[in-house]
């Protein structure tokens, strides 16, 4: 069997966590998956020379990027042919809709957000009409799938226990830290305040963010404030170096399809959490005793002070989160089920 694993690009956390990281099991069971991704990327900017048609014609440079993402993806689209099934991440651009109709070939439609919210239902809810299968990374995104298309089942979004697990090491300073991408910096804010306030009061605390780059929401001195610049061979040392991983979020109809990756990336390093009790969070949370949820300040604050003052108690709540991420968010655990749902297209 060939899959072809469509994507945005190679450094998506969604792209990485829902088809990439799957590459070598698949190879174990004698599956050919290929990811892909075509270039120009949907995020890209428009090109120079975009900008210099609309001054000649008045074209708006957005538009005539659009046209060129669409014809740079034929050479793909042709390719196509050669594998058995089409495994689509999300949508991998604006209007992918003028192509792919024209493939005969099973088509998965992956989506680990709440995307109809932001890419337009008109786009998204055909995508997942003309699928042959669908794979949502929660009942929330499920059952919103099955407004459209029967054959739903949800694939959680997993962790490579192989890749991302604990690592022996002390060190002096109880280092609270998070990791993401800068589409989620403005959920910063919400810990920002209790933040601020527990490095006040501990000085042999610091926060540490992993992120592409630095967010807006703090100074970064290098001692107490810490930026790690984020790389994909460096990620799990740098989250063995978090005494606690936190995910806050906003409550709300976006957030319910939250799948919870950073969060089982703490857990699958042996790290107990803090997180905003909201979609997938929830259900990790009530998984077993991993650690706690917050969403005022003060329940942050509190939560803080509880993982440091009480280590044995907090290394436990690592421990109990690793098992779950081995037990039922691994990709040793999902990567067989994918394949037998792949066969019976």
């Amino acid at each position: 069997m060939k899959v072809l694993g469509l994507i945005s690009s190679p450094i998506d956390p969604a792209s990485r966590a829902r088809i990439m990281q799957y590459n070598s099991y698949f190879t174990e069971a004698g599956i050919d998956l290929t990811p892909q991704y075509y270039t120009p990327h949907r995020e890209a900017d428009p090109a120079f020379w975009a900008f210099k048609l609309q001054k000649l014609t008045g074209i708006n440079q957005w538009r005539t990027a659009n046209i060129y993402k669409s014809i740079a993806r034929l050479p793909l689209l042709v390719q196509q042919y050669q594998y058995n099934i089409i495994w689509l991440n999300r949508l991998v651009l604006p209007q992918n809709l003028f192509f792919e109709p024209k493939m005969r070939k099973p088509l998965v439609f992956d989506f680990d957000d709440a995307i109809w919210q932001t890419e337009g239902e008109k786009h998204v809810n055909a995508v997942i009409k003309r699928s042959a299968m669908i794979f949502a990374g929660n009942e929330y995104l499920a059952e919103y799938a099955k407004n459209f298309n029967e054959n739903v089942h949800i694939i959680p979004t997993t962790v490579d226990t192989k890749k991302i697990y604990p690592i022996n090491s002390e060190f002096e300073n109880f280092n609270i830290g998070w990791i993401g991408s800068e589409s989620n910096f403005k959920y910063l804010e919400i810990i920002k305040p209790a933040i601020i306030d527990f490095l006040s009061k501990n000085s042999d605390c610091n926060f540490t963010i992993v992120s592409s780059k630095k967010p807006p929401q703090f100074n970064f001195d290098n001692n107490r404030v810490i930026f790690k610049e984020w790389a994909a061979d460096k990620e799990n040392e740098f989250i063995n170096e978090f005494s606690v991983g936190l995910m806050p979020l906003e409550v709300n109809s976006w957030t319910k399809g939250k799948c919870s990756f950073k969060m089982l990336q703490y857990m699958a390093c042996g790290k107990p959490v803090i997180v905003t009790p909201v979609g997938m969070n929830n259900k990790l949370l009530s998984a077993g005793d991993i650690g706690y949820a917050a969403i005022s300040t003060k329940e942050w604050l509190e939560a803080l002070a509880e993982i440091k003052s009480d280590y044995k108690n907090a290394k436990e709540k690592g421990i109990n989160g690793r098992k779950i991420v081995e037990n039922n968010y691994s990709c040793t655990k999902m990567s067989p089920k994918i394949i037998e749902l792949f066969k019976t297209l």
